[in-house]
């Protein structure tokens, strides 16, 4: 019986620039391993719709019909806006490269674009609903804290509510990342021993709303230093599920970070779906921290911002900080002056 599977089609001239291409924006252009195959797959996608003919052949009238595919194909904006931004990059470096020169027109690539009114479409968000941290901190105080896996639960979320991390910040923070100085305790965000968005490190601040709060924490991390965890061990460990000699189920604390981040959201999903809340993902702790910091003094948005690691106050306001409905009445209420 003969094998009628397909194999996987591909160009040997292709993968060959591909292959010096990922070379280029790993070490120019200095991407991550994630970032770089990505790019692999969007620059993938083109050549299947060109049934894998040599990069070579592209030109306006190709430019166009692959992004019209695009949209036949339904997929969404935001898709093909990344895919064609990934597509655009590689034939940039492309026409540069010998025997490509002559052959890839460098105003043809701008043809891989959506209009304007579709670009802004991609941008747009939808309005997110976010916490307050007067709900935040009831939903803490509400979580039980009798076994272990419950102390570390409700440390967890503690953390989460006063440094507002990225998810897998918070996943693989270690006990040697959380400080106290001068009474002040903050988190040593370093890319050195946590996993960190562009391995950009800061460090996070607690907020000093709740002394309760905080305590779940400090108290975590001496209860870890009492059973021999060194300051290199995950801040939040796993549990190990065991059967004991009486053939009893026991959870016994390893010095592993948690491994999934949906094991993370999980928890929150449980902790406030308990207090009664809708369930809204840990990031959205970000928003809450900048609407609330638009609240206070420009100093303390400033140092929300470092906290929040963002580079430009613009990234606070415009992506973390929209206010909302009843907020934005208030403030402009607020001005009354008679013309």
């Amino acid at each position: 019986m003969t094998n009628t599977l397909k194999k996987p089609k591909y160009n040997s001239i292709n993968e060959r620039i591909k292959y010096q291409y990922r070379k280029h924006i790993l070490r120019i252009g200095r991407k991550d391993i994630k970032t770089v195959a990505e790019a692999l797959k969007h620059i993938r996608l083109f050549e299947t719709y060109v049934d894998f003919k040599s990069f070579d052949v592209f030109n306006e009238n190709l430019a166009s019909n692959y992004v019209e595919n695009l949209f036949r194909e339904n997929k969404s904006l935001s898709f093909i806006t990344s895919n064609l931004k990934s597509l655009r990059d590689f034939l940039n470096w492309l026409e540069r490269q010998r025997g490509y020169r002559s052959k890839i027109d460098y105003n043809h690539i701008e043809y891989l674009n959506i209009s304007r009114n579709h670009q802004r479409e991609a941008k747009s968000q939808n309005y997110q609903i976010t916490y307050k941290f007067d709900e935040i901190v009831k939903a803490i105080r509400l979580m039980p804290d009798t076994t272990e896996i419950e102390r570390r639960n409700k440390a967890l979320v503690s953390l989460q509510c006063l440094c507002t991390l990225r998810i897998s910040e918070l996943r693989t923070v270690k006990i040697r990342n959380l400080i106290e100085e001068d009474g002040i305790w903050f988190v040593d965000v370093n890319p050195k021993n946590m996993k960190v968005k562009f391995a950009k490190q800061r460090q996070v601040v607690l907020l000093q709303i709740a002394q309760d709060v905080q305590n779940n924490i400090i108290e975590w991390r001496d209860c870890l230093l009492s059973k021999d965890f060194t300051i290199e061990d995950p801040l939040f460990p796993i549990f190990d599920n065991r059967f004991n000699q009486k053939n009893l189920l026991e959870l016994n604390l390893k010095p592993k970070e948690i491994r999934s981040d949906t094991t993370i959201r999980n928890i929150f999903k449980k902790v406030f779906e308990n207090a009664g809340l809708e369930y809204i993902n840990p990031h959205s702790f970000r928003k809450t921290l900048a609407k609330f910091a638009q609240t206070k003094s420009p100093a303390f948005l400033n140092a929300v911002r470092q906290n929040l690691g963002h580079s430009s106050i613009d990234t606070t306001l415009s992506s973390y900080g929209q206010l909302s409905l009843y907020d934005q009445r208030k403030h402009i209420a607020e001005l009354k002056h008679d013309i």
